[in-house]
C-alpha cells in the first residue's frame, strides 16, 4: 500500500494523483471535444455535412446519450468491484473510448450510432473508477482529500478547455469528422499514460479481495431477491411498470425501469443485510444528495444542448480580434501573477501557475496568427464551450481556498452546504440567459450580446466548483469501503438522470416544428427569382417571412428580405394550417403587428441521391418556426431553471442540520486532523 504513504510529491499531493490528472484529462478532452460538437452535428443540414434532424431531436438525442454516458457508471462500479479491480476497468474503459471516437470519425449512420455505443460503454468503465481512485489515494480523514479533488477537476478542464478551442474549431470550420478523429487522438494519449504511470499506483484500485469465510457466507442477492420479500415486491413492481411503459408508452423509458429493478432491489439486500448502522445512515444521506445532483446536473447540462444551440442562433459572435488578443493577454498577466506570488511565498505548486501563463501565451499567439487574423471574426459557437473550463482553471483555487478558510476559522463548510450554495449561484446564472433572451427579443431575428453567455457561464462554474468536486470527495468519505466504486457508479448514474433531465428541459424549450413543404414551378420560379439559385442547384435555404392573418382571415408569409409574398410556394396540411392560424389569431398577429419565421428547407435525402427531378424546386422538405414564440418560451425556461435550483438549494439548506446529524461525524474527523497538525 505503498501509494497510500503520506506523499507530497506532486503538489503537496501523492505521484499518483499526476497519473490520474493526465489521464483524466486526455479523457476529458475527447469527451467534450465531441460533446461541443455532437448538438450541432446531428441538426446541421446534410448540405453542410450534418444529419439534417430537427433541434427538437437533436437534443432529445443529446439528453439520451449522456444519461447512458453515466448510467453505464453503475455496471462499470459491480464490474470494478466484484471482478476486476478500479484500474483494470479504468485500462478497459480507456480502450473501448480510443475505439468509440475512432469509429465516429467515419462518416456513416452506422459509424455514428456504434461509435456513441462504444463511448457510452468506456465512459462507463472509466468514468467512476478512475475518481474512486483519486480517493483512494488518501487515508480517511486526510484534509488534503478535498483540495486532491479540485486538482483532479481542474486536470478536467484543462482538457475540456483545449477541447473546446481545439476540436470545436476544427469540427466546425474543416469538417465535424476531423474533429471527432481529433477527440479520439487526446483519448491515445490518455491511454497511453495511464499504462506508463502504473508504478506510481501501486495498492490504488486493485480488486479488493474478502477472506474465505466471509466469501461463503456472502449472500448473493440476485437470488435471494426471491427469498426478500421487499426487494422482490419492489423489483416485480418496477418490471411490471417497466413492461407496460415499454409497450405502451416508450420503449426507452420501459427498458430503463426494467433495468434499474435487479440493480434496486440487490441495493436493498445490501442496505439491510450487510451495513451496520453508521453505514446505512451514511448510505441515506448519500442518496438524499445524489437528488440535488440530478437537479444540479439537469440545469448545468444545458451548456451541450440548448445553451450551444442558444450560443449558435441567439448570440452574436462576431467581435473584434483585439478583444480577444486581451483576453488572452489578461488570462496571461494573471496567472503569471499569481505564479509569482506562490513563488515568493515558496508555495510547492507555483510552477502549477507559471505553466498556464505559458500555456496561455502560445495557444493566444497561435489563434492570432493561425485563426483570428483579420480585424473582426465570428466565434465558432462550440468553441464556447471552453469558457467553462477557463473559469475553473482560473477561479478553481480561490473557490478552494475560501472554502478551506471557511473550514479553518470554524464556519459552515460541510461537503453538503457547498453544494447547496453551489447550485443556488449556478441557477443564478440562468438569469443572465434569460437577460440574452429579452435582449435577442427586443427586435426580429435579434441577436443577444456574448457578455450574457459569458456571465451565465461564469456564475456556472462558481457553482461547479463549490458542487461537483466536492460531491466526488463526498461519495469517497461516506461510502462503505467494500461498495466504493459501486456507490460512485450511483453518484455518476444520479448525474446520468440529470443528464436526461437536461435533454427534456432542453427539448421543452423547443416548439413543435410546423412541417411544410416548397413547391414551385417555372411560372412561381420566374416570379420569385431570389430563390431560383439555391433551387437550381438543389441547395438547402431559409426563408425568413413575416406572418400574419388578413383582413380575410387568410394565413399570409411575406418574405422579409426582397418584400414577396411566398403563401402560394409553401405547403402545409390543412391541419397544421389551422393550427397555426389559431395560434396567430390568439396574438392578435396582423399585417401591422406580424410575427416572423425563419423556414430552412432542406431537397428531400432519396431526390438527392438519385438526381431525380434535379432543380425543379420540388421534394423540398422544412420546419417553421415563429422567432417570437421560440424566444419567449426560452425566457420562460431559463427562469423556471432558476426558480426550481434556487428552491432546492434552499430546502437542502434548511434540512442541513438533520443531515449531518447522519453522517457521524466523517468531516469533523478532518478538522481534528487540522487542529492536531496546528498544535
Amino acid at each position: 500500500m505503498n501509494a497510500r504513504k503520506f506523499d507530497t510529491s506532486f503538489f503537496g499531493h501523492p505521484a499518483g494523483l499526476a497519473i490520474l490528472f493526465f489521464t483524466e484529462m486526455w479523457e476529458r478532452f475527447s469527451y467534450y471535444g465531441m460533446r461541443g460538437l455532437l448538438v450541432l452535428y446531428i441538426y446541421t443540414s446534410v448540405e453542410d455535412g450534418g444529419l439534417g434532424w430537427s433541434r427538437l431531436e437533436a437534443v432529445g438525442l443529446y439528453g439520451w446519450y449522456t444519461m447512458f454516458v453515466y448510467l453505464m457508471s453503475i455496471p462499470g462500479g459491480i464490474l470494478a468491484d466484484k471482478y476486476l479491480g478500479q484500474k483494470r476497468t479504468v485500462m478497459l474503459g480507456g480502450a473501448l473510448l480510443c475505439l468509440g471516437h475512432g469509429v465516429l470519425a467515419i462518416p456513416g449512420m452506422t459509424a455514428f450510432f456504434g461509435g456513441l455505443t462504444l463511448i457510452v460503454l468506456g465512459v462507463g468503465g472509466l468514468k467512476p473508477n478512475i475518481s474512486t481512485m483519486v480517493g483512494g489515494l488518501y487515508q480517511q480523514g486526510d484534509i488534503r482529500r478535498d483540495q486532491g479533488f479540485t486538482i483532479f477537476y481542474i486536470g478536467i478542464n484543462v482538457g475540456a478547455f483545449l477541447a473546446g478551442i481545439i476540436v470545436g474549431y476544427i469540427g466546425q470550420t474543416v469538417g465535424w469528422h476531423y474533429g471527432f478523429g481529433l477527440a479520439g487522438i487526446g483519448m491515445v494519449f490518455g491511454q497511453i499514460v495511464f499504462i506508463w504511470g502504473q508504478k506510481y499506483l501501486e495498492g490504488v484500485g486493485d480488486l479488493v479481495k474478502v477472506g474465505t469465510h466471509a466469501d461463503q457466507n456472502r449472500p448473493n442477492y440476485f437470488l435471494d431477491l426471491v427469498k426478500q420479500p421487499v426487494p422482490l415486491v419492489v423489483t416485480l413492481i418496477l418490471m411490471a411498470l417497466g413492461v407496460y411503459v415499454a409497450t405502451q408508452q416508450s420503449l426507452g423509458y420501459g427498458l430503463i425501469l426494467m433495468s434499474i429493478a435487479p440493480f434496486l432491489g440487490m441495493g436493498i439486500n445490501i442496505y439491510n443485510q450487510e451495513l451496520s448502522k453508521i453505514e446505512r445512515d451514511r448510505v441515506a444521506v448519500l442518496l438524499l444528495s445524489f437528488l440535488i445532483i440530478i437537479i444540479f446536473w439537469g440545469a448545468f447540462e444545458q451548456a451541450g444542448g440548448l445553451m450551444n444551440i442558444y450560443a449558435n442562433e441567439k448570440i452574436n459572435r462576431v467581435t473584434q480580434t483585439w478583444i480577444i488578443d486581451l483576453l488572452f493577454l489578461l488570462g496571461v498577466l494573471y496567472f503569471a501573477y499569481m505564479g509569482y506570488r506562490k513563488m515568493q511565498s515558496k508555495a510547492e505548486y507555483y510552477h502549477y501557475w507559471l505553466g498556464g501563463a505559458a500555456f496561455l501565451l502560445v495557444l493566444g499567439v497561435s489563434l492570432k496568427f493561425l485563426v483570428f487574423t483579420g480585424s473582426s471574426a465570428e466565434i465558432p459557437a462550440s468553441v464556447f464551450q471552453s469558457v467553462n473550463s477557463f473559469f475553473i482553471l482560473t477561479c478553481g483555487t480561490a473557490v478552494a481556498a475560501y472554502w478551506a478558510n471557511r473550514k479553518r476559522f470554524g464556519r459552515e463548510s460541510s461537503s453538503l452546504f457547498k453544494m447547496a450554495i453551489g447550485t443556488i449561484i449556478m441557477g443564478l446564472g440562468f438569469v443572465m440567459m434569460a437577460g440574452a433572451s429579452v435582449e435577442a427579443s427586443a427586435e426580429p431575428y435579434g441577436k443577444g450580446a456574448m457578455i450574457w453567455l459569458i456571465m451565465a457561464y461564469f456564475l456556472h462554474t462558481i457553482g461547479e466548483l463549490c458542487t461537483s468536486p466536492v460531491s466526488l470527495s463526498f461519495v469517497t468519505k461516506l461510502a462503505p469501503a467494500q461498495y466504493a466504486s459501486i456507490m460512485m457508479g450511483l453518484y455518476f448514474a444520479a448525474t446520468g438522470f440529470g443528464n436526461k433531465l437536461a435533454g427534456l428541459i432542453g427539448e421543452s424549450a423547443q416548439p413543435e416544428p410546423i412541417e411544410v413543404h416548397f413547391q414551385m414551378d417555372d411560372e412561381v420560379m420566374a416570379k420569385y427569382s431570389s430563390l431560383k439559385e439555391a433551387v437550381s442547384e438543389d441547395k438547402d435555404f431559409t426563408l425568413n417571412t413575416q406572418i400574419f392573418l388578413d383582413d380575410k382571415k387568410n394565413l399570409v408569409l411575406q418574405d422579409v428580405v426582397v418584400g414577396q409574398e411566398v403563401s402560394p410556394i409553401i405547403q402545409m396540411n390543412d391541419e397544421t394550417k389551422n393550427r397555426l392560424k389559431d395560434m396567430l389569431s390568439e396574438e392578435s398577429v396582423s399585417p401591422q403587428n406580424p410575427f416572423h419565421t425563419i423556414i430552412r428547407f432542406s431537397k428531400d435525402s432519396e431526390a438527392k441521391k438519385f438526381g431525380a427531378n434535379k432543380g425543379d424546386g420540388k421534394d423540398y422538405d422544412g420546419d417553421l418556426l415563429v422567432d417570437e414564440l421560440q424566444n419567449r418560451l426560452e425566457f420562460k425556461t431559463f427562469l423556471s431553471i432558476t426558480a426550481v435550483t434556487v428552491l432546492f438549494g434552499l430546502v437542502l439548506i434548511i434540512f442541513l442540520r438533520k443531515l449531518k446529524a447522519l453522517t457521524h461525524g466523517v468531516e469533523e474527523e478532518e478538522r481534528d486532523m487540522v487542529e492536531e497538525k496546528a498544535a
